[in-house]
C-alpha cells in the first residue's frame, strides 16, 4: 500500500490582512542565474557498498525518477519525483539521527539545483517517516531516501542529472543519467518593462510570466477548493482585489513566491502575498513556497480596498516588479 506522507492540513479559516505595500516594495525581486560548480567528488555506483571505519556502512539501493514513487506523495501538474534510496548501517558507538546522514542536492543538465526531502524507514521497516523523527542506536540499518520534486521534463529529456550527496561529510556523485548539459534556451521578448495586457506572456532572463486575472471580490477562494479549505473573506465595508500570476521560474535555483514578484496599489489599505499549493486548492505564504527552476506557480497579492472603489471610475493600476523589470496591469471593472 502507497503510504502519502505530504501532510495536507485544510482548515477553513477567514485571515485578516496585514501589512504594507511600501514596505514590500523594498525587497530584492530577481532570481539568480548561475552556473552550478562542476562537484570533483569521487563517483558512487548503485549497488556499490562503502565502509567508513567506526562510522558507517552503507550502499546505494536505487534511484527512481517516477510521478508516483513509492512510500511518498503523487506528483503536482508538472513536475516528477527523484527518489534517492540508501541503506545506511549505524558503526558508531553513539546514537546518530537519521537527518545528520547526508544532505543533498540535484543537478538537472549540469545547470539547474533542486533541493530535497529527507525520509526515513520507522522500526518496522515498512512506512516512511521525517528522517529528524528517526534517532539510530549503534547497529541499527534503515533505508533513508532523498525525495527531489523537479520539472516534469526531466524524466524524459536527454539531458545530465546528476547526484550530489554527503554522507556523513563524504562526498560523492551519483550520475543518474549521462546527456546534454547546459541552459535550457528559452525565448526572450524584447519588452523588458511597461504595461501587460490580458494574455500576454513575457519572457525575461530569469522568468516568464502572464496574468492570469484581476478582480474584485468580496472573498478569494482558491481556483480548484477540496472540501475543506483557507480563504480570505474581506470585513463589512471592505472588497479585495486580488491579483493571480502565473510565473515561470527560468532561472538555476529556487526564489520564493514572496521575491520572484512584488506588487504594489496606491489605494491598497493593507496587502499581503499567498501562493497556491496542492493542485491549486490551498493558499500558503509566499515567503514559505519555493518556485523551484522550470516550474510554474500561481502567485496571487491580494490588497484590500474601499468597497467603493469597485464602483468608482478611478483607474486602478497595479504596479509590479519581476526579474528587475517594472510592469503595470489595468483592473478591468465588470
Amino acid at each position: 500500500m502507497k503510504r502519502y506522507l505530504k501532510p495536507v492540513v485544510m482548515i477553513m479559516l477567514a485571515f485578516s490582512l496585514a501589512g504594507c505595500a511600501d514596505q514590500i516594495q523594498d525587497e530584492e525581486t530577481q532570481a539568480q542565474t548561475l552556473p552550478i560548480e562542476e562537484s570533483d567528488a569521487p563517483l558512487l555506483a548503485e549497488g556499490e557498498k562503502i565502509t567508513i571505519d567506526g562510522e558507517c556502512e552503507f550502499q546505494v539501493d536505487y534511484v527512481r525518477i517516477s510521478e508516483n514513487p513509492e512510500h511518498y506523495y503523487e506528483a503536482e501538474t508538472g513536475k516528477t519525483c527523484v527518489d534517492f534510496c540508501l541503506t545506511y548501517k549505524n558503526l558508531a558507538d553513539y546514537t546518530v539521527n537519521a537527518s545528520n546522514v547526508m544532505k543533498g542536492k540535484l543537478i538537472y543538465s549540469g545547470w539547474y539545483e533542486y533541493n530535497g526531502a529527507d525520509r526515513a524507514t520507522d522500526d518496522s521497516g515498512s512506512s516512511l517517516s521525517p528522517a529528524h523523527w528517526i534517532d539510530m542506536e549503534p547497529s541499527d540499518t534503515r533505508q533513508i531516501h532523498y525525495f527531489f520534486a523537479v520539472p516534469k521534463e526531466l524524466q524524459d529529456s536527454g539531458r545530465m542529472v546528476e547526484l550530489n550527496v554527503s554522507i556523513r561529510e563524504n562526498d560523492y556523485r551519483i550520475i543518474v543519467r549521462e546527456g546534454e548539459k547546459g541552459e535550457i534556451p528559452a525565448e526572450k521578448t524584447t519588452s523588458t518593462s511597461g504595461e501587460v495586457e490580458d494574455g500576454q506572456v513575457v519572457v525575461t532572463d530569469n522568468a516568464k510570466f502572464h496574468v492570469e486575472y484581476a478582480e474584485f471580490t468580496k472573498e478569494v477562494i482558491p481556483p480548484s477548493p477540496n472540501h475543506s479549505y483557507n480563504y480570505y473573506s474581506a470585513e463589512d465595508g471592505k472588497v479585495y482585489i486580488d491579483f493571480c500570476v502565473a510565473y515561470t521560474n527560468l532561472s538555476s535555483q529556487n526564489i520564493t513566491g514572496a521575491k520572484a514578484i512584488l506588487a504594489k496599489l496606491d489605494q491598497a489599505e493593507a496587502v499581503t502575498s499567498v501562493t497556491e499549493q496542492s493542485e491549486r486548492s490551498m493558499f500558503d505564504y509566499s515567503n514559505l513556497v519555493n518556485v523551484i527552476p522550470l516550474c510554474t506557480e500561481y502567485i496571487h497579492y491580494i490588497f484590500q480596498v474601499p468597497e467603493e472603489l469597485e464602483t468608482s471610475s478611478d483607474q486602478v493600476t497595479i504596479s509590479f516588479k519581476i526579474d528587475g523589470s517594472n510592469y503595470t496591469y489595468s483592473v478591468k471593472r465588470k
